[in-house]
């Protein structure tokens, strides 16, 4: 359950994960930095000064309180009183104290500066922080009443102890800025690493340089070494699809001439129907390896693509259901390759059903196509088994109707040569199979 929270909180991006590892540090040192400067440094530094202070506050009010004539004891030391910077006003002329010391509330100096005077000056009364501005007004006891002492705030405690830690914290934010700007060209060639394996994955063709650190060079360099490596393959593909064609139909073009010169006998009828037979395989496994070859992208109405498809099934006198409600909307794909998934899901709804009805829908980021039938279905285990070429399941479809096992494969590479899937589930509306072509939507300006 913790794996599954923090699988949550963390950014699913590299360079999300990146920024997390480099900005926590970060944070956590000014968070200790802080703390031990405003508890460490800041508040001893003010102990100690304020103890400094009491040192003169305890000689001049014991010399006051110890004093017949207060005010001609005080003349007397004017000149230290001067040269301490204090503010002394004897009884009947200092201003009465407050019930309770005054302090401000995000005064954390003042606050170690009350503990010391509280704790370390015995004839202590009250003092005040805050009416005066800059100043510290500290009221002690005496025989002869209350003695008001104003002293300068800088006496008791740091002046401007902030800039350090605004200092540190600007530094850290530039520091921080400037490492933001290294990651990001740091990450940028694994961003077009990337973008280009998921390009060729939906069957596109990116420029890509090796560039970056070593490793990310290497994994550059052994992509492109890959994807060379396909595309010869699929050149010599392309090469042997012509040399099957053309080995394979001209004997089968030669058989077909020899038996037009024989006499109808019932070995004849026979022979054709193996050659309608080898040519009609023949024909599929070159519709299955054709699908195997990247194809240009081209803007296309998916809508006009399936009508097409449906007049073309109409027209030869089979019926479909069609939902065409959907608008129109040109979109970038591989119009060959989808047509021939889709005449390949139909032909599957056909051979094992009664009723089929197709439908497109979309949304802003893909194109789905649905093609269902009330045959028997195929059971949910062996459904993403049956997307595998040259599997027949004999159990759901029944093999005497023909078929080597195809259809549903050449379907389910048109959708990954697009960057989509081919889904099968339960038709909802005949009971029978509902086959499910999403492709990702991408608009051609």
């Amino acid at each position: 359950m913790t794996r599954g929270i923090f699988h949550h909180l963390f950014p699913s991006t590299f360079y999300g994960r990146a920024v997390l590892i480099l900005i926590i540090p970060i944070i956590v040192i000014q968070i200790v930095l802080s703390v031990v400067f405003i508890q460490r440094h800041y508040e001893r530094a003010t102990a100690q000064m304020t103890t400094n202070i009491l040192r003169d506050i305890r000689f001049l009010t014991q010399r006051l309180d110890a004093a017949a004539d207060p005010l001609r004891e005080a003349a007397a030391l004017s000149d230290l009183i001067e040269l301490l910077e204090f503010d002394i006003r004897l009884p009947g002329r200092a201003a009465s104290p407050p019930a309770a010391s005054v302090i401000g509330q995000a005064d954390l100096a003042g606050r170690e500066i009350l503990r010391v005077l509280e704790s370390e000056l015995s004839t202590f009364v009250a003092a005040d922080l805050v009416n005066l501005r800059g100043m510290v007004q500290i009221w002690v006891n005496s025989r002869h009443g209350a003695i008001e002492l104003r002293l300068s705030r800088r006496l008791v405690t740091v002046s401007n102890p902030h800039q350090l830690l605004v200092i540190v914290f600007l530094a850290s934010a530039l520091m921080t800025f400037i490492a933001f700007q290294f990651l990001r060209l740091q990450i940028r060639p694994i961003r077009r690493l990337g973008a280009a394996a998921e390009a060729y994955g939906r069957g596109e063709r990116v420029a890509l340089r090796a560039s970056g650190a070593r490793e990310v060079r290497a994994a550059a360099a052994a992509f492109l070494d890959m994807r060379d490596r396909i595309e010869r393959q699929r050149a010599q593909q392309r090469v042997m699809l012509s040399g099957v064609s053309h080995d394979m139909r001209t004997p089968l073009t030669r058989m077909r001439l020899i038996l037009s010169m024989m006499p109808e006998e019932e070995d004849r009828a026979a022979l054709e129907t193996e050659i309608g037979d080898l040519e009609h395989k023949l024909e599929r496994f070159l519709d299955y390896t054709r699908g195997q070859i990247a194809e240009d992208r081209e803007s296309t109405d998916p809508q006009a693509l399936l009508r097409d498809l449906v007049e073309r099934y109409r027209s030869a006198g089979v019926t479909l259901a069609y939902d065409d409600s959907e608008p129109s909307v040109m979109v970038s794909l591989g119009r060959d390759t989808i047509a021939r998934a889709l005449d390949n899901l139909i032909s599957n709804a056909l051979r094992h059903g009664q009723r089929v009805s197709v439908a497109l829908s979309s949304s802003p980021t893909e194109i789905v196509y649905s093609v269902e039938d009330d045959g028997p279905g195929i059971p949910v285990t062996q459904r993403s088994h049956a997307c595998e070429p040259f599997v027949r399941l004999d159990e759901a479809r029944n093999s005497e109707k023909g078929g080597l096992g195809l259809g549903l494969a050449i379907a389910a590479d048109a959708a990954r040569a697009h960057g989509g899937t081919l889904v099968l589930e339960d038709s909802p509306s005949l009971g029978g199979l509902r086959a499910v072509l999403r492709v990702p939507r991408r608009h051609r300006e």
